[in-house]
């Protein structure tokens, strides 16, 4: 995704660091410059600090012959600072910076292999896969849901799958808050020679792919005018476009009415939060293949696939968390009792502790007029068992607690008749209203 030119300095660089003539420090300097222009035989080479000027200086004959090299014919380098480089050619400079801002690299850990697929992404997952095999049977695409659950690991997977699989195309992708630091820039910018804004639309332009994440971010009202003739000049050229955002576009204020029309014009799918199973396979992904990884116990990836299923970032951050204690505390295994231990302040673990399962049993017994006896036996009794089911049910929603405790809690139930409790009752509750009554009336009752 980078331009030609920073290509070339890239792999002059590289060549340079190969052969060792500088040390690590004199390198970390040199780095600090930027190829910015070839033309006429001259490169236009930019330095950031002095110490960089001097390196570049004192050993240009050694920057020509190695850059020359890499272009294929000889090369003269003219050095000047960032800021000279700006007033000789502010073409040139705002080009450079808009490549670096739209060349966004990818991040190699972000594949679809590394992708946990569930019902709550399967749509997003599918469609994605589709546009970036080429089937491009929907534009534009966009991809909205919550903070940390997936949206930019998908547009990376999409944006490395396309440059493993499909070199000859290119892809663009920002962030819609970088779009507008670039956009103001460009209008800001006032010359006789040439239009900035038109500068940045070319740049924009020069694409297969044109993802930008964070849709919502773009709140100027001037950059959107020049995002939509960008856009519609895009899906003109039949050029692919991918957008995410934090909420449905009908639900950004900030966006113009004909922004969210254009959005609508395509596909536009959601990101869920992770069903317990998938949230759990995600911490399983996460724990394979890791050296440094204690035995994990079964139900304490229940308790966390539960307890922190609204955003994977804070999913995996509370599993490098408690790797991070076992390293420190060396237990034989990351036990429930380990875990609620070194969680003990997190309000997850604070609910769990003010509320039991035992104040849940109460309340439900009490509500329905049955004993301790009736709600864990293995009466069949419509009552009773709707009792049972709701009990179950708010165990696992309020104190987040595994299926297997569960079970214990009510009478050595296994963890397969748990979870199909919890299943009954979240469709039960979705479409019967006195179903739904009594889960809201028993919570109320519980939680205060």
């Amino acid at each position: 995704m980078e331009s030609p030119v920073k290509q070339y300095w890239e792999q002059t660089l590289s060549l340079l660091r190969t052969s060792e003539y500088f040390d690590g420090m004199a390198m970390s300097w040199i780095e600090k410059s930027d190829l910015f222009k070839i033309e006429g035989g001259v490169a236009y080479v930019s330095y950031r600090s002095v110490l960089a000027n001097n390196l570049l200086q004192e050993n240009k004959a050694l920057f020509e012959e190695t850059l020359s090299s890499v272009w294929g014919s000889s090369l003269d380098i003219q050095i000047i600072s960032q800021k000279e480089m700006e007033q000789m050619m502010p073409e040139e400079s705002l080009k450079y910076r808009a490549r670096n801002m739209i060349g966004h690299e990818f991040n190699s850990v972000f594949t679809f292999d590394s992708f946990v697929q569930g019902p709550s992404n399967q749509e997003a997952l599918v469609a994605c896969k589709m546009i970036a095999q080429g089937q491009s049977l929907f534009n534009p695409l966009l991809i909205y849901g919550n903070s940390g659950l997936g949206k930019t690991h998908i547009l990376n997977a999409m944006g490395n799958y396309i440059t493993h699989e499909r070199p000859g195309c290119k892809v663009n992708y920002m962030y819609a808050g970088d779009l507008v630091s670039l956009l103001l820039e460009a209008m800001r910018t006032k010359s006789t020679s040439f239009s900035a804004v038109d500068v940045i639309k070319d740049q924009l332009l020069d694409c297969d792919y044109f993802f930008v994440d964070d849709i919502q971010n773009l709140r100027n009202n001037s950059c959107q005018e020049v995002f939509f003739t960008v856009f519609n000049e895009l899906i003109r050229r039949n050029k692919q476009i991918i957008l995410t955002s934090d909420t449905h576009p009908q639900d950004i204020p900030t966006l113009t009415k004909r922004l969210t029309s254009r959005f609508q014009s395509g596909l536009i799918v959601s990101i869920r939060k992770p069903e317990t199973e998938t949230a759990k396979l995600i911490l399983k992904k996460k724990i394979a293949g890791r050296e440094d990884v204690f035995p994990v116990d079964d139900d304490v990836l229940d308790f966390l696939a539960v307890s922190y299923s609204d955003d994977v970032r804070a999913l995996e951050g509370v599993l490098n968390r408690l790797i991070f204690s076992a390293t420190l505390f060396n237990p034989e295994t990351i036990s429930m009792s380990f875990t609620l231990g070194i969680l003990k302040d997190e309000p997850a673990v604070v609910k769990t502790e003010e509320i039991s399962a035992k104040t849940i049993k109460k309340t439900v017994i009490n509500y329905y007029g049955l004993s301790y006896q009736d709600l864990e036996g293995k009466s069949r009794q419509r009552k009773i068992a709707q009792a049972r089911q709701i009990c179950i049910y708010l165990m696992r929603d309020i104190l987040n607690l595994p299926y297997a405790a569960i079970g214990r809690e009510m009478g050595g139930r296994d963890h397969t008749t748990i979870s199909s409790s919890c299943s009954k009752v979240r469709k039960r509750i979705e479409k019967e209203a006195d179903w739904k009554e009594a889960v809201d009336t028993l919570k109320r009752k519980i939680t205060g």
